[in-house]
């Protein structure tokens, strides 16, 4: 059968508990014997639920909570916070994994991977998809001591549904042909893309599940909703989807942030935890080899408004001075035109490209934004870094941003 007839054989592998369980890795001792396990910011301050064990989900604790709310509903757990380092390994490592089974896996998130395994079916003999999927959730269980729950189906919106419906560590496959009857299983609020306005909106026409919405013709559907939403709709409740996998998108950009437990007011503070930021995200930056021409600035004031501002710059940067130099430009710029106490900073960096790729400078100008000392400046501390641990080295005073 040529490979464009065959059904689409698609895989979802969705980590389970990932951020638990990677908590659990950093910390055997401690968070990995823990039960009761809630990993994310700081009870006292403005910290929120990343994720929580099931055996915490219990007691109502969930992911966006508030820490302190979260202890109120289960006092016993022990707290963690965020592994970084271990998240993106065991991301690393998951992938290499899934690699292995399909020349098509795309990382949808740090924990979820898509796989199309169309045109595979000789390779595995024909079995079952499901067979397939239980020797690769096998694999990887064995070789990153990740658990992974996994749906199949012929588009991705139903293989991610179907990685739900036997979770933790389970299996469902869609059969080609039962896209329709696994459907009519659903409220329409549990559809990827249907959000909770969307969902009221049909309530309010008395349609709340998929076989409620299914008798409604187009013409009926694109009254109520619009041609966009009404196409989509019409096309979703009938299990019909993109199954297109793309292997790896190109990264667009890097950043990092931070929300802290009091609104910061002091502007040399500010100024300070902005010099941090750039600098982790210059590591970041040099990590995946990548250099950038826009830098952006985050602000998050106390009343929950945000304000940003960028700056596009003729030549690729790389080095946390420079990054440094034009934020603190966007930072202040932004203060102008509002002050006040802030309680979220980001720094990010976008139009990215490989250091191979970046045309070199003819000569360095008394005024560039970026020298070659800073380059290997910040060369030298990755590697200090990455021998004596991320904290060895703290950045203490970064000379003047050049005007």
């Amino acid at each position: 059968m040529p490979t464009e007839a065959r059904p689409r054989r698609i895989l979802l592998a969705d980590c389970d508990s990932y951020f638990v369980r990677c908590a659990q890795l950093a910390d055997p001792e401690d968070a990995g014997r823990a039960e009761l396990l809630i990993v994310g910011g700081r009870p006292e301050g403005r910290g929120v639920v990343t994720s929580a064990s099931y055996a915490a989900r219990k007691y109502g604790v969930h992911a966006g909570m508030p820490m302190a709310r979260a202890l109120q509903l289960c006092p016993r757990a022990t707290l963690a916070a965020v592994p970084g380092e271990m998240v993106k390994r065991k991301h690393e490592e998951v992938r290499a994994v899934l690699d292995e089974y399909s020349p098509l896996v795309e990382a949808a998130s740090v924990d979820e991977f898509y796989l199309d395994l169309t045109g595979t079916e000789l390779l595995y003999h024909d079995e079952p998809l499901e067979e397939t999927a239980r020797r690769i959730q096998s694999a990887v269980r064995e070789r990153t001591e990740i658990v992974v729950s996994i749906g199949g189906a012929t588009s991705r919106m139903l293989a991610k549904m179907a990685a739900g419906v036997n979770k933790p560590a389970g299996i469902f496959v869609v059969p080609p042909g039962g896209e329709r009857d696994f459907m009519l299983r659903w409220e329409l609020a549990d559809l990827p893309g249907v959000g909770p306005s969307f969902a009221e909106a049909l309530r309010r026409r008395g349609i709340a599940t998929v076989r409620q919405a299914l008798p409604l013709d187009l013409a009926t559907l694109t009254a109520w909703l619009g041609p966009a939403r009404a196409q989509w709709l019409h096309a979703v409740i009938r299990g019909e989807g993109s199954a297109e996998v793309t292997p790896r998108s190109p990264q667009k950009s890097v950043s990092h942030e931070r929300t802290f437990p009091r609104d910061l007011t002091d502007e040399r503070d500010i100024e300070t935890r902005l010099l941090y930021l750039a600098t982790e995200t210059g590591a970041s930056l040099r990590k995946e080899g990548m250099k950038a021409r826009t830098v952006t600035v985050r602000l998050r004031y106390a009343d929950f408004t945000d304000r940003s501002a960028s700056r596009t710059l003729p030549e690729p940067l790389e080095s946390d001075r420079a990054i440094f130099a034009v934020a603190r430009q966007l930072l202040r710029q932004l203060r102008e035109q509002r002050g006040g106490g802030i309680r979220l900073l980001g720094v990010g960096v976008s139009k990215l490209g490989e250091d191979a790729d970046a045309e070199p400078l003819l000569f360095e100008a008394p005024g560039g934004i970026e020298s070659e000392r800073d380059r290997k400046l910040s060369e030298i501390m990755d590697r200090l870094r990455a021998r004596f641990g991320r904290d060895a080295l703290i950045p203490g005073r970064i000379s003047e941003p050049r005007e």
